[in-house]
């Protein structure tokens, strides 16, 4: 794996454990994080912007790396994988103006809503798009996951307030682009014959 691509993938599992612990916490206690953008402390909504930022734009560096592999899935994986770069790109400038400004903009905000919802359509659309390539598939199935985790969150909100959240399908859907980054194991190469020995 490339140094982006290990990178992306620890930026993934930090970025997808503040998620969680965001979903369980407020589920637990009823009440937003040190980190959330409207009650937090300051340092925390920096940092956590910050990840944010580094995560967006390392899944984003994954998929120009990874490009051939995607797009040799078929023509499906190709078209879907630019726009899905174009809005994790996006969402990496979002959060540049939010580490700035100390505060989102209202059309920031939109935008950065319009995006955050597009990640979910575009990264399930390629993990349906690249289900049958084995050395994927791991990837795929991620990627596919807030298909049935946005319903189930739905679900579970209504059976029990506050514990419906996004969390749960941005941690599939991080951990699904950063392991894009991962190379299929590679068989030896044959090894020639031995030269036998002259008498």
């Amino acid at each position: 794996m490339t140094r982006t691509g290990t990178a992306a993938v620890s930026a993934a599992i930090l970025g997808s454990a503040f998620s969680l612990v965001d979903a369980v916490y407020g589920g637990i206690t009823g009440h937003a994080t040190i980190w959330d953008d409207t009650s937090g402390h300051r340092w925390a909504i920096t940092a956590v912007n910050v990840l944010l930022l580094a995560l967006f734009a390392l899944l984003a560096a994954v998929l120009v790396q990874q490009a051939d592999r995607i797009d040799g899935a078929g023509r499906a994986a190709r078209w879907i994988r630019r726009p899905l770069l174009a809005d994790l790109a996006v969402l990496a400038g979002v959060f540049v103006v939010g580490t700035i400004l100390g505060h989102y903009p209202a059309p920031v905000e939109l935008v950065a809503g319009i995006t955050f919802v597009l990640m979910f359509l575009l990264g399930a659309a390629l993990g349906l798009a690249l289900l049958r390539r084995r050395d994927l598939r791991v990837a795929a199935v991620l990627l596919a996951a807030p298909l049935a985790l946005i319903p189930l969150a739905i679900l579970i909100d209504a059976l029990a307030p506050g514990w419906g959240h996004p969390g749960y399908a941005e941690s599939a859907l991080y951990l699904g682009l950063a392991i894009l980054a991962r190379q299929p194991a590679q068989r030896p190469a044959d090894q020639p014959a031995p030269i036998p020995a002259e008498a």
